[in-house]
């Protein structure tokens, strides 16, 4: 597999320094989805830390080879390099983990006492969550004197709603959804636990909207679609969806879509403005074409902005910034942490998942990054599937949530450096914490 994605990836690179930009976007995207099937056909998994990866970092890489925006420059030697070693160091780190899994005959611990008996409170678990996430947001609000939903011709106003530490906890809104799920898979589809995803889902829409926070909902919406296919569609070969299944979705993605615009139009994102940020080679290229292209395609111009322009390396500073934020090295120490953000415009901030790793280490940090993310990824991966398929003596929902997250990652790879974000290991500590609470309670109650 290697051996075919080397040579189609550099004869992608040749087309593209020949001038055939189309062709060579059409070969790697082709690629990518070439690389994702594959793993489908092998694991019989749609949700793979390496297929997901395929399609979400080689896959926005081919799109932003089409160059639309007057943004774009042309990609060095060595962007090129970073994305290719990227997939297969991510590759190889997932080959590993497959051979240390196959050697350790007992590494699910395959027991099947029934041992696993759940704590009968998960569902008090929502219900205390929607409470503390929503007491949090109230005193922030307080604290700030303002709501973004109720500010006008601010476009910015969700990024400075913001009170350290208390912020973590109202955004943790997005999760609950995704918990109540895993109840509902978990607690045989119990009546309560329906009631509790639909509570949670209305509740998750109410906040993103008084927050216009699109990550959030998109976040939550993903992670929730994640366990959804992780639980349902344990073999792609048996799966079948109903007509009703496929109305639900449709309903689903129409209220997405009616709620995301609305969130844009109120975070005073109109259309000129849009345009006016993403500076479009054809001026008139559709909004719904325009917007999703660059918040795909320019942090990859973002990564080479960096790799072109860069002058030191961090040594790990960067990758580490949510420790130095969490034990206020940060504020004590603001130098710890001072260093220029490589990004061509400053509306459209975001980078990749790999941005930090080369900035903090150059290629050798890309190469023992994705090696050791796609090590610590499959291992969650087998983890959460034998739990699904009760071969996993500890049946705690937690690792099935963790790989949701982690997949989400991976398919928005494209998009942000998400293991260098204070917000994603508060998440983190925050669900181990809750469930390592179920954990123990199953314990004195088996």
């Amino acid at each position: 597999m290697l051996l075919i994605y080397t040579i189609i990836y550099w004869a992608c690179v040749g087309l593209y320094y020949l001038k055939h930009n189309y062709i060579a976007s059409v070969m790697m995207i082709s690629l990518a989805i070439f690389l994702f099937v594959s793993e489908i056909r092998k694991s019989k998994h749609l949700v793979t830390v390496r297929g997901l990866f395929a399609l979400g970092f080689i896959g926005g890489f081919g799109l932003s080879l089409l160059k639309l925006s007057r943004l774009s420059a042309d990609y060095s030697l060595m962007t090129f390099v970073v994305v290719f070693v990227s997939y297969f160091s991510l590759y190889l780190g997932v080959v590993l983990r497959d051979k240390g899994a196959k050697n350790n005959s007992d590494q699910f611990n395959y027991d099947r006492r029934i041992t696993n008996k759940l704590f009968t409170n998960q569902q008090l678990l929502v219900v205390i969550l929607l409470i503390v996430t929503f007491l949090a947001f109230i005193i922030e609000a307080m604290m700030l004197g303002f709501v973004p939903l109720f500010t006008k011709d601010t476009p910015h106003a969700y990024s400075t709603f913001h009170v350290f530490m208390l912020h973590y906890i109202t955004t943790f809104y997005a999760f609950i959804p995704c918990i109540a799920i895993a109840n509902y898979f978990e607690n045989k589809a119990e009546r309560l636990d329906i009631i509790l995803i639909i509570i949670s889902f209305v509740y998750l829409m109410i906040m993103s909207l008084f927050m216009v926070s699109r990550s959030q909902l998109i976040l939550s919406l993903a992670l929730s679609i994640l366990i959804v296919i992780i639980y349902k569609i344990k073999n792609v070969y048996e799966f079948r969806i109903s007509k009703f299944g496929i109305l639900k979705l449709i309903t689903f993605a129409i209220i997405f879509i009616a709620l995301y615009g609305i969130i844009t139009i109120y975070r005073a994102h109109n259309i000129e403005y849009l345009n006016g940020i993403f500076e479009m080679k054809n001026e008139n290229t559709p909004i719904f074409i325009t917007q999703p292209y660059m918040y795909v395609a320019h942090n990859f111009e973002n990564l080479n902005y960096m790799i072109n322009n860069i002058f030191r390396f961090t040594c790990g500073r960067r990758m580490l910034y949510p420790l130095f934020t969490l034990t206020f090295i940060k504020k004590l120490f603001p130098i710890v942490v001072d260093s220029p953000y490589y990004i061509i415009k400053q509306e459209l901030s975001t980078v990749t998942l790999v941005y930090d790793a080369y900035y903090d280490f150059g290629i050798i940090g890309v190469i023992c990054f994705c090696f050791i993310i796609g090590y610590i990824g499959k291992m969650l991966e087998d983890k959460a599937y034998a739990i699904v398929n009760n071969i996993y003596n500890n049946k705690n929902n937690y690792i099935v949530i963790l790989f949701a997250q982690y997949s989400y990652f991976m398919i928005f790879s494209f998009f942000q450096t998400y293991f260098s974000l204070t917000d994603t290991w508060v998440h983190i500590i925050f669900i181990y914490l809750l469930f390592k609470f179920i954990v123990m309670n199953k314990k004195e109650g088996a």
